[in-house]
């Protein structure tokens, strides 16, 4: 059993880096930031492709036949609309850090601040 100081703040189990982090696992932290984007954008895009189909039905007496069907495959089109526009968002941000880490680095400070 490891004796532990009640004061400080390291914890064992704070102590592992997380699967978000870029500098401990790239990757993994890549598909974890994709996966939590497109989850959040799956909603979006569920109403979104809902608005889109309900404009084009007319005065048809039941626009959607098998409402459960539907809704399951609007749902998983839109987390694989979600995982397409979340892969391109999440990659944007990384080159922009990088791009923008990378400047800041090779900015020389000025004289006198």
């Amino acid at each position: 059993m490891t004796r532990m100081n009640i004061f400080t703040t390291d914890h064992p189990l704070t102590l592992q880096p997380s699967w978000f982090d870029t500098k401990e696992h790239p990757l993994l932290s890549f598909v974890c930031h994709v996966s939590v984007m497109a989850l959040l954008f799956t909603p979006l895009i569920l109403v979104g492709l809902y608005f889109y189909a309900i404009c084009d039905i007319g005065a048809e007496a039941n626009p959607f036949p098998d409402p459960w069907l539907d809704l399951a495959l609007g749902t998983a089109l839109s987390f694989v609309i979600g995982l397409a526009c979340a892969s391109l968002v999440a990659l944007t941000y990384r080159l922009l850090a990088r791009a923008w880490s990378r400047n800041m680095l090779t900015k020389s400070p000025e004289p006198g601040c």
